[in-house]
């Protein structure tokens, strides 16, 4: 399909497996197919097969130009066409400004070319998928009306052209404007594949640049949504140079994200070499070549062994072993190479020389814009972890009375059908689109499509901008169309929906689950790790029983958050004082604690909590406060439920080929759970190690609680772990006396809280950057006092909104949605 440049640049003329792990899928019964017997359809076959579909020549004409002045049916909007940008396939692009002068992109689709029920299902999905979706490094949805003879889609509009404008001029890139071009793309790709989305259609034509020469992606006319994991797409489409090969040959399995993938190492291949690695003049050989995986780097255009290596690796014909997206980010072409922190505008047409960037500023460079693309290792997204089978002991609220949210479901699912049948009006088109994306929660069928349309609401939040994902959030999608009553009434049912919901999480939960409606992931791409040894032992740690073990106080002894609680204000209230403080207790040894929190990514809207711990372990917090602990043999695991609001913990062992029938559910999703960790997120630290003789009464996570700044977990051995956002973490163990901290770079240090508190009554030291670290260290533990303050003061109030003299500390309540409905139970 040709490109959509939502630019005002004009087109110049053209010129010439993980080792370390033992997954244990094989004891839940799990269907595998072998690799022997995995048909090989990417390999060269004997007999040629039938080649794929030409491109469709279209004869049309050229629809006529819209109205100078465009404006929708109710004459509500008002834009002035200004220029022509472009066309493809049934659509022009101009660029257009408002009544206030903003100037826009507008995609222009005539009535004609949507007569059949396919054109406007397409038309659908499109605007439906891209309206959804909220990333720097999209070009952002902002309208859609139309008139007597069109339909109009407002867009960003990007400034400096495409990638293609821009290579046309130059002929090729250097290695460092691929290195910033490729850490955007992987950006915005990896934002839609967290939110089921494929684009099938990256190529240079479609990857506009804005002002600051930043790449923007556009065109969503390919564009399909995963809805189950597994889900395989079998229409062929695509741009020739850029299509993958299973899209192309093996539309028996279909394809999914991976494609994507494979047109990222066509892009970056283009832009060092200056042309696209397949292409030929006849599109049946361009097919062949993809076929056959047949290219070559030309000798006369130098490009350095990082860059041939990681294009060789993404251009693998076998779709599963392409390198995931933060893979590709973590190779050495990106990690070891200078990255520039920003493309001049000079760039259209000459060369930058980027020698001036050092090793250091590089790092920093690379930093800054994996966090403008989403991709630093905090960053707030989802797993496609699969749905468990339908007698899921997860689908629980089946037993519960109707959501509300199912008449709005339906009421959607009418204004679709009414909209494509044919010679209908497109205004029921267009009210349909958009309705944001919504989950049914009971059950009730959909159209397929309908389905499909649907999955971005899987998780219960819209595909929208993830920097407003850090608090509570409504079901509204940001930059929203001017709605009409029904349609806001319809939002608040769904928001007091939502809300309920989350009181009731907390109400229901004392071992509390937080509320946070979307799904997160922590840490940075997996390092492989080297064998450490079967074994290390943790010293003095006693092993909980195996069989319906109470874990009840047997005193009413401060414990867990109350008791670094107590022990963190005594120690300010002495530095307040000018006192040094010191806590008997630490006469007997301070232990150093080494199991805690490595890896975390919560999916809590519809699972839980998943886990990796230092010793190899992996667990789940289950919604329903249960929890599943996976030994680090990867083949036993703890079974934990709680009894009278989390005072009693009752623990089972299994192993994972043999377990009571009502557990396979969960097991189900452990599996998935622990792969994804530890596939994707685990790392090798000097702190990590495997205790495999461990397989029962492991550690686990008894809570968390979610924060503006941080995330808090209570562990099982009265372990307190604050994970910050800017990736540091603190972790209080001994009921507060002893601090370890993990710096962003994963380095460990141990302190006392005597020696930190005494350091911090001395002058500040002669080294500076010491001098900063003791005092941010101290700025943390006090910020870690006044959260777990504010936790015991909700517990005390029952839900009562938090006070603190800390501003995060003073939105726990809300964040927890503590204040919208009071509760009895404590959260300690």
């Amino acid at each position: 399909m040709s490109a959509y440049p939502y630019s005002r640049m004009p087109s110049a003329p053209a010129q010439a497996s993980n080792p370390r792990r033992h997954p244990f899928g094989n004891a839940l019964n799990q269907q595998q197919v072998p690799q022997a017997v995995l048909p090989k359809i990417l390999e060269k076959p004997k007999q040629t097969p039938p080649d794929p579909p030409l491109p469709r020549q279209n004869s049309k004409t050229a629809p006529p130009s819209p109205p100078k002045i465009i404006t929708d049916q109710d004459k509500l909007v008002e834009f002035h066409r200004v220029g022509f940008l472009g066309e493809g396939g049934f659509a022009r692009v101009y660029e257009v400004k408002d009544v206030r002068g903003t100037r826009l992109a507008c995609k222009v689709v005539t009535k004609t070319s949507l007569k059949t029920k396919k054109a406007k299902t397409k038309l659908y999905a499109e605007i439906k998928i891209h309206r959804s979706l909220s990333h720097p490094n999209i070009v952002r949805f902002k309208d859609c009306f139309e008139d007597e003879n069109n339909v109009y889609m407002t867009l960003e509009l990007c400034h400096s052209g495409s990638l293609m404008d821009m290579l046309r001029r130059r002929r090729r890139f250097t290695e460092f404007e691929a290195r910033f071009f490729l850490v955007q793309l992987i950006g915005a790709c990896h934002y839609m594949h967290t939110h089921q989305v494929i684009h099938r259609d990256l190529k240079l034509g479609n990857l506009f640049l804005d002002s600051g020469m930043n790449i923007k992606v556009g065109d969503f006319g390919l564009a399909a949504l995963i809805e189950n994991p597994g889900e395989r797409k079998k229409t062929i489409c695509g741009t020739p140079n850029y299509i993958a090969p299973e899209v192309l040959f093996d539309t028996a399995n279909g394809h999914s994200f991976e494609v994507d993938t494979w047109s990222i190492g066509v892009i970056l291949y283009t832009l060092v070499i200056g042309r696209p690695p397949f292409q030929t003049k006849d599109v049946k050989d361009i097919y062949t070549r993809i076929r056959d995986n047949v290219y070559e780097f030309p000798p006369d255009r130098a490009i350095s062994t990082d860059c041939r290596e990681i294009i060789q690796h993404i251009l693998t014909s076998n779709p599963q072993q392409r390198p995931t997206l933060l893979e590709i980010v973590g190779s050495s072409f990106i990690e070891f190479g200078i990255v520039p922190g920003f493309i001049p505008m000079s760039a259209h047409d000459v060369v930058p020389d980027f020698r001036y960037i050092t090793r250091p500023m590089s790092v920093m460079n690379l930093a800054k814009i994996k966090k403008a693309a989403w991709l630093d290792d905090d960053q707030v997204t989802s797993i496609a972890v699969p749905s468990a089978p339908q007698d899921s002991a997860m689908n629980e609220s089946t037993n519960k009375p109707k959501n509300p949210v199912t008449s709005s479901i339906a009421q959607q699912e009418k204004e679709f059908q009414k909209a494509v049948q044919p010679g209908s009006p497109i205004s029921a088109l267009l009210s349909s689109a958009r309705q944001p994306l919504v989950m049914s929660t009971n059950g009730t069928k959909e159209s397929p499509l309908f389905r499909k349309l649907q999955t971005a609401r899987d998780t219960k939040s819209p595909l929208r901008n993830v920097r407003t994902m850090r608090g509570l959030q409504d079901i509204e999608e940001e930059g929203g169309v001017h709605k009409g009553a029904r349609e806001k009434n319809e939002d608040q049912q769904r928001q007091k929906e939502l809300e309920s919901q989350k009181a009731r999480i907390v109400a229901q939960m004392a071992p509390a689950s937080a509320s946070h409606p979307h799904e997160d992931q922590e840490n940075v791409p997996p390092v492989k790790r080297e064998s450490k040894g079967k074994e290390k032992a943790r010293e003095s740690r006693k092993e909980a029983p195996a069989v319906d073990v109470h874990m009840e106080s047997p005193s009413p002894k401060l414990n867990g958050f109350e008791a670094a609680a107590h022990t963190l204000t005594l120690a300010f209230e002495a530095k307040s004082a000018g006192r040094l403080f010191r806590d008997p207790r630490e006469d007997a040894t301070l232990v150093d604690e080494k199991v805690f929190i490595v890896s975390w990514v919560d999916y809590c809207n519809k699972y839980g909590m998943g886990y990796a711990l230092t010793d190899g372990s992996v667990g789940v917090h289950f919604n329903d406060s249960t929890t599943l602990i996976l030994s680090a043999d990867k083949h036993h695991f703890d079974y934990i439920s709680s009894r009278k609001h989390g005072a009693v913990y009752v623990r089972k062992n299994y192993s994972v080929s043999e377990f009571p029938d009502d557990l396979k559910n969960k097991v189900y999703l452990l599996k998935h759970f622990e792969r994804y960790i530890m596939d994707r997120l685990y790392g090798d630290y000097e702190y990590t190690f495997e205790d495999v003789n461990r397989t029962k009464g492991m550690d686990f996570v008894q809570k968390y609680l979610r924060m503006k700044h941080v995330i808090v977990f209570k562990m099982s051995h009265d372990v307190l772990q604050f994970n910050f956002y800017d990736h540091t973490k603190v972790i209080l163990s001994s009921q507060g006396l002893l601090v370890t901290h993990i710096d962003k770079n994963y380095r460990i240090s141990r302190y006392s809280l005597t020696e930190i508190m005494a350091q911090a009554l001395r002058p500040p030291v002669s080294d500076p950057e010491q001098a900063k670290f003791n005092q941010r260290l101290i700025d943390k533990i006090k910020y870690c006092k006044e959260v777990l303050v504010s936790i015991k003061n909700a517990s005390g109030t029952q839900g009562s909104s938090l006070a603190g003299s800390d501003e995060d500390a003073g939105t726990i309540g809300a964040g927890m949605g503590l204040g919208s409905r009071s509760s009895k139970m404590s959260l300690r």
